[in-house]
């Protein structure tokens, strides 16, 4: 009895060692995999900020040519939202290796933004009655085509820099 209580306690503890040093590899690749991410993402951020800072240094210039900053504003904080949502999911599909995981990326990515987009826009129009301001739409969309090509320059980076590994 006391021969099978030790090697059950040594199985035990070879499959505990075991499950902490993979626990901790496992761990440090997480770490290093979000720091990567968010090393990337460090140029969509700074759009943002910029985004905003020129909002509210030019706000009464806007204000004359007809922009309510307001919706400027929360259309840029909606934008930058999805757009790192949808630069985690395509990091992912990047990082994979089955192409397949990497359509879908894409396309879960551009059908969570394409139905945020619209629902906010749909809110919009109902909180407005119907009276949109045009120039901040055609503006908000403008700046959703800079977040995009931003996150796919960075994104490709991610991608040539796996094939060169």
């Amino acid at each position: 009895m006391v021969q099978f209580f030790f090697s059950f306690a040594r199985v035990a503890f070879a499959f505990a060692d075991h499950y902490w040093s993979h626990n901790q590899n496992h761990k440090r690749h997480f770490q290093k995999m979000i720091q990567s991410l968010f090393k990337k993402f460090i140029p969509i951020t700074g759009l943002f900020l910029l985004i905003n800072l020129v909002a509210f240094i030019f706000e009464p210039s806007l204000r004359e040519y007809g922009f309510n900053v307001g919706f400027l504003i929360v259309a840029n904080a909606i934008l930058f939202i999805i757009t790192f949502l949808g630069f985690y999911m395509q990091t992912k599909g990047v990082r994979s290796t089955n192409i397949n995981a990497f359509v879908r990326g894409v396309y879960s990515s551009l059908l969570v933004k394409m139905f945020v987009v619209v629902g906010a826009i749909l809110i919009y129009i109902l909180m407005m009655g119907g009276a949109v301001n045009t120039p901040s739409i055609l503006a908000s969309m403008g700046i959703y085509l800079v977040y995009t090509t931003v996150e796919v320059v960075q994104l490709m980076k991610i991608a040539r820099r796996k094939n060169d590994a």
